[in-house]
């Protein structure tokens, strides 16, 4: 028998698996319409999470994420990845150069209804950036 914990985590590995394989229409169904990210220069609303991923995938059109780690409680998800891909376009004013990247990143999420509602983000943004410039 699964039990919420066991479906938030699944949840959070749909949005994952959504996001590698590029398959935005999902979030219809996983991300709610007044989705809030904390993430500094993120708006929020589920349409712009949309247009936010499909810019990244772009930028990175092999994107993954692998997933390092996966523990829950209650509402919340956290997850420990990492964001691998190739710069293959321009990525926030920095133009495509065919860098690979792989920077970690740790990432909580609130569910509320069966779907992600919040999302907070520490990411290795100075391992990013120096890879994109290498």
């Amino acid at each position: 028998m699964t039990n919420d914990i066991d479906q938030n985590k699944a949840l959070v590995r749909r949005f994952f698996d959504a996001i590698e394989q590029g398959n935005f229409e999902v979030f219809d169904d996983i991300v709610a319409e007044d989705y809030s990210d904390h993430l500094a220069g993120q708006q929020p609303g589920r349409e712009n999470l949309k247009r936010y991923f499909a810019g990244l995938r772009t930028a990175f059109p092999d994107m993954s994420l692998p997933i390092a780690a996966m523990v829950a409680e209650g509402d919340r998800v956290a997850v420990l990845n990492s964001v691998r891909g190739t710069h293959r376009a321009d990525f926030a004013g920095i133009p495509a150069r065919g860098n690979a990247i792989d920077a970690a990143a740790f990432q909580r999420y609130r569910i509320e209804n069966g779907q992600l509602a919040e999302h907070w983000e520490v990411a290795d943004f100075a391992t990013l950036f120096r890879q994109l410039h290498a």
